[in-house]
């Protein structure tokens, strides 16, 4: 049995699994709005394709990729389908809290990829795939806002979340919906926020805990 590795971390800034059977019908073909972008390899092209499942029928994914999870938990042990056991901070109680909202939330806006963004995601990535670390500033000391204003300019509200030790998008997205250890739920918060139009995502290797995925997301924003 290992530890939970799973870490979440979320800044954000304001301006002016399932085991069922397949599902009965198919999610909108319009959700998948990173389909034909090269820049994002498959796995982030699907956390997009996860987020807007979420954003666009919030009821809909608690049906069908959560309640099942409840019975992966003894005590604080989770066990995700096809993984390993892991020891979770609160146990089931995050779960069902989210289960609570995600019934009540109405829809929201769907996410659209912008290049930008992942660039900014992917510099983080980068940094600590080769240097190790945890958390949004980087070993040059650049900040998710410093980074995302690299690329291209943001407006409305931008955010960063990243998780280390997911490897699946379904995964990535689940775990920062549960928000496991996290009192405020702000990654929840940021995948549920009506501001965010735009996102990039960037998927890589991390030294102490195998994977990492930063999100980068934003209410406006123009590629430089």
């Amino acid at each position: 049995m290992k530890y939970l590795i799973i870490i979440f971390f979320t800044i954000l800034f304001v301006s002016g699994i399932s085991d069922r059977l397949p599902e009965e019908k198919p999610w909108p073909d319009e959700l998948n709005t990173a389909n034909d972008e090269a820049y994002l390899s498959e796995l982030e092209q699907n956390v997009i394709l996860e987020l807007n499942k979420v954003r666009s029928n919030p009821k809909r994914f608690a049906e069908e990729y959560l309640e099942d999870l409840q019975t992966a938990f003894e005590g604080k042990i989770f066990t995700y389908p096809g993984q390993e056991p892991l020891k979770t901070q609160e146990g089931i109680a995050p779960l069902i809290e989210c289960l609570q909202v995600l019934k009540q939330t109405s829809e929201l806006p769907i996410l659209k990829p912008v290049e930008g963004l992942t660039k900014a995601s992917r510099d983080l990535v980068t940094d600590q795939q080769e240097y190790g670390g945890i958390g949004h500033i980087a070993r040059n000391g650049s900040t998710p806002q410093k980074r995302i204003e690299k690329y291209g300019d943001w407006d409305i509200c931008s955010a960063e979340d990243i998780t280390y030790g997911s490897f699946e998008a379904r995964q990535i997205v689940i775990f920062l919906l549960i928000d496991d250890g996290v009192p405020d739920r702000s990654h929840r918060k940021n995948i549920l926020n009506p501001c965010f139009r735009f996102a990039g995502v960037s998927f890589g290797k991390h030294p102490n805990y195998q994977t990492m995925c930063a999100m980068d997301y934003a209410g406006d924003y123009k590629n430089k």
